[in-house]
């Protein structure tokens, strides 16, 4: 399937995510971490949800310049990296090996990912807990968590028969 994107945006196809958090479910995180709501960081935010692909800091600096001019990159990527260290976003790796990011809400979930259109499937099942748990008694680590990403190619880029 071909996805047609604007210039510079990722060609990535849209995915329904049945735990996309809202404005004010982000804001009370935020304020819960003890992070003012700003307007700057509204207007971020708001363009974040907008997104319905994996995006790039770069695509989200551009869109967030086409919606205010006036917001620096320097608080474009602090807002990233506040909203990644509060797990509302999750970086994965996209089928051209770069990173991108997907929003959800706050909470342990991994993704399956498209090598073919980047395509990122949240699902909460976490198949190496038992792994963990293994791993924790035979080797005396202090696991604290994991990340798992699973590549595959979507319905959407199979050849057809």
């Amino acid at each position: 399937m071909s996805v047609s994107s604007p210039p510079g945006q990722p060609r990535y196809p849209a995915v329904e995510r049945p735990d996309r958090p809202d404005v004010a479910a982000i804001e009370h995180v935020l304020q819960g971490a003890g992070y003012r709501s700003t307007r700057p960081r509204r207007t971020i935010i708001k363009i974040i949800l907008d997104q319905s692909r994996p995006f790039t800091p770069e695509h989200l600096l551009a869109a967030v310049h086409r919606a205010d001019p006036g917001l620096g990159r320097a608080t474009v990527y602090r807002t990233l990296e506040i909203l990644g260290a509060l797990d509302i976003l999750t970086r994965v790796v996209v089928a051209e090996g770069n990173s991108a990011y997907v929003v959800g809400l706050p909470g342990h979930r991994h993704h399956l990912v498209c090598s073919g259109c980047g395509a990122a499937v949240p699902f909460t099942a976490c198949p190496v807990d038992h792994l963990v748990a293994e791993l924790t008694r035979t080797t005396h680590f202090a696991i604290q968590s994991h990340v798992l990403q699973l590549i595959g190619v979507c319905p959407s880029c199979q050849p057809t028969a």
